[in-house]
């Protein structure tokens, strides 16, 4: 009897440690994705290089989660990006520069979460747009962040439970500037809601990098020629971003629209960025999962800017993606943008002619038009 009652409380702790184990976790995670890719014209030049996060991205990241009782939980996410073909760090040099976060959350009452982390839009609104097809499928240099170039330090976020397909996010990034509360602040607020087969979400966020060199808790976005400034000079100013999308789900076809404004207010006055730039996008796309294993998307983005300098960017992009698992995936993208008006030079000093830019991707081309060929393969894990 001695024994069995020893052997019993043996097993009781053993299964009281497994259920306890079971409600806490750390998961390391992560994806590799790269590719060839050609560019008939980036600069004054064709094009031929390897090229990496043309579908998904280049990452790795720790989350963990631990249960705290009465259904409250204390959460984490520490996540790394790099460039695959040579190893550096993305995000300015950031050790976790996509996200850096620690909070609280609870069926009940939400989510809270504090540090670097995407803003409101790129997690309610984003998922709707054809960005998930990869970056070719977004806004020409992302202008309006849907392939969320920047990110939000200093970030204090809010994510509400779904209430009947309802669900809300709301955030701001305390600049930290003594004497100056509003100084190098960014806010942000969306709202997405879903019902069977529809889902539509709408959102805003706004930037200001007031600081020395354009210092704020927004990066800066310098990606290509349709930004205002894309060399060496920091842009100094604010970001002013307004997001709709919608999505519908049909058997195996999935059909989205978006809208955006993005309105960029300098501070700093450059001889020709000297207002305010704005970009209005309109895009819409169309994904066919012919079977399990083979899925076909398309989409047509038009971007018009209109301030200091005004330009049209008519973009469309294909692409197709082949499972070979549920990790791995190959896949090939094809691009063409073309664009009409004019544009800023790198420092802002004058205007130029705009080139086509195919989303967000390769810097813009030398003349109004520009192809790009994607092939690639990605793995998760």
């Amino acid at each position: 009897m001695k024994k069995i009652a020893i052997s019993s409380v043996a097993l009781g702790m053993l299964v009281v440690a497994s259920a306890a184990q079971a409600q806490s976790s750390i998961t390391l995670y992560g994806e590799l994705d790269n590719a060839i890719a050609y560019y008939n014209n980036t600069g004054h030049a064709s094009l031929v290089e390897l090229q990496g996060a043309d579908l998904t991205a280049n990452q790795w990241g720790m989350k963990g989660v631990e249960d705290l009782g009465n259904r409250f939980q204390a959460i984490f996410n520490l996540e790394n990006g790099f460039n695959i073909n040579s190893g550096k760090l993305s995000q300015g040099g950031r050790l976790f520069g996509k996200n850096a976060w620690v909070g609280v959350n609870s069926d009940v009452f939400g989510k809270i979460t504090v540090g670097r982390q995407l803003d409101t839009t790129v997690d309610l609104v984003q998922p709707l747009t054809a960005d998930v097809y990869g970056p070719a499928f977004t806004t020409p240099g992302d202008a309006d962040n849907n392939d969320n170039t920047f990110r939000l330090q200093n970030a204090i976020k809010y994510t509400s439970p779904t209430y009947a397909g309802l669900q809300f996010e709301l955030m701001y990034a305390l600049g930290g500037v003594a004497g100056s509360a509003s100084s190098q602040e960014s806010s942000s607020a969306a709202l997405a809601y879903t019902h069977g087969a529809f889902s539509v979400a709408a959102g805003f966020v706004f930037a200001r990098n007031d600081g020395p060199g354009g210092v704020g808790t927004a990066d800066q976005t310098q990606n290509s020629s349709v930004t205002p400034l894309y060399g060496d000079a920091a842009f100094v100013g604010s970001r002013l971003i307004t997001h709709v999308a919608a999505q519908y789900v049909w058997n195996k076809l999935t059909a989205n629209v978006r809208y955006s404004n993005a309105q960029w207010k300098p501070y700093a006055i450059h001889a020709a960025f000297n207002q305010k730039e704005t970009f209005n996008t309109g895009a819409a796309s169309l994904d066919y999962q012919v079977t399990p294993a083979l899925a076909l998307n398309i989409g047509y983005t038009y971007t018009k800017s209109t301030g200091g300098s005004s330009a049209t960017y008519n973009n469309v992009a294909a692409g197709m993606e082949y499972s070979l698992s549920r990790r791995t995936t190959l896949y090939a993208i094809g691009g063409y943008s073309h664009a009409h008006g004019t544009t800023f030079s790198q420092d802002g000093s004058h205007i130029v002619s705009a080139g086509g830019t195919v989303g967000d991707l390769e810097s813009s081309s030398g003349t109004p038009n520009q192809v790009a060929l994607i092939f690639g393969l990605t793995t998760k894990f």
